[in-house]
């Protein structure tokens, strides 16, 4: 079995060794000789970076079987750029690249870095152009080295959740696959005032054909760190502009999910929020319109096919009821 993990004071040489060996193996014939040469010394010689790497200071990820190190990812100098991504020939088409770029991308992203780059070889681009890499520039000539620019834009990051909803302390990207037994967490939120009405917002375009446009409630995922109650708040300030009072809401229900190989937990929040219509603000690329609306007219909204129907928040009447008594 594969296991990753951040590489600790003990592992970083070792792994650097693997790198040379890998890069010997599959990207130096590309190479000038000067280039061989450069790289031992950049890299694997580095004293500087080994220093960065066994202190923490930047980040270097290993894949391991049993005890012995097959794969490593490395970036050298806070920068958001990663400079060595090797596995052993003997482990490859194994997915240990992704397994390692998925733990690095996490890392960059929580760090700050919204653009993560790589100079690819002509070896590893099928690999990263796959990943979702794009080329930034044609292929270059430079220190006896061939390569090309490439940069990746990464997406939210989320905790993944054991099946008792715990925060297990790995992450994952959204849109990657998730393995069974793993769970990350969506958060819906109803916003209703004192006259029974609920602030319901219409869906941008956001290229599924099948409900954009239709009318649903303030939702989302939760951020890597972020608890439910933070998810909640965070996505109605996002998508409507409202500052939901920490004292003003309360959870109806937490639903496990499943649903065509994935699950996740779904948090459904309720909060009394008495907002003036012309204070919501829209994020564009999230919402259209709002409006305040009656439980019924959501009922018949649903009927129509206007809004995100039963399917989507199958608990809307058990909620009505549960707020009518009080909560």
């Amino acid at each position: 079995m594969i296991t990753y993990k951040k590489a600790d004071r003990f592992h970083v040489c070792p792994a650097l060794e693997l790198a040379w060996e890998v890069f010997l193996e599959f990207d130096a014939g590309e190479c000038e000789p000067e280039a061989v040469a450069k790289f031992r010394a950049d890299i694997v010689n580095n004293k500087a970076a080994i220093s960065n790497w066994m202190s923490g200071k930047t980040s270097m990820y290993i894949a391991c079987d049993g005890e012995q190190i097959v794969g490593v990812i490395g970036e050298k100098w806070n920068n958001g750029h990663i400079n060595i991504l090797f596995v052993k020939g003997s482990y490859h088409r194994r997915g240990i690249a992704t397994q390692l770029m998925n733990h690095m991308v996490c890392d960059l992203k929580q760090r700050g870095f919204d653009k993560i780059t790589v100079f690819s070889s002509g070896f590893a681009l099928p690999f990263y152009r796959q990943y979702g890499f794009a080329a930034t520039d044609s292929e270059h000539h430079e220190d006896g080295f061939v390569f090309t620019p490439m940069e990746y834009t990464p997406n939210e990051i989320w905790d993944i959740l054991d099946e008792h909803g715990r925060k297990t302390g790995r992450l994952i990207e959204r849109g990657r696959a998730m393995v069974m037994g793993d769970y990350h967490l969506v958060v819906h939120v109803w916003k209703h005032n004192r006259r029974g009405q609920w602030l319901i917002n219409k869906r941008s375009n956001r290229g599924n054909a099948e409900i954009d446009g239709k009318w649903e409630t303030t939702g989302g995922s939760a951020l890597a760190g972020e608890d439910s109650l933070a998810a909640a708040l965070r996505e109605t300030k996002e998508e409507l502009g409202v500052d939901l009072g920490l004292h003003q809401g309360a959870l109806f229900r937490r639903n496990r999910k499943r649903e065509n190989g994935r699950t996740w937990f779904q948090d459904v929040w309720v909060f009394e929020a008495d907002v003036p219509i012309d204070a919501v603000c829209l994020q564009a690329e999230e919402t259209c319109d709002a409006k305040w609306a009656s439980t019924e007219e959501i009922r018949e909204m649903m009927a129509a096919g206007e809004f995100l129907d039963g399917v989507f928040y199958p608990y809307f009447e058990e909620m009505v009821q549960w707020l009518r008594k009080g909560s």
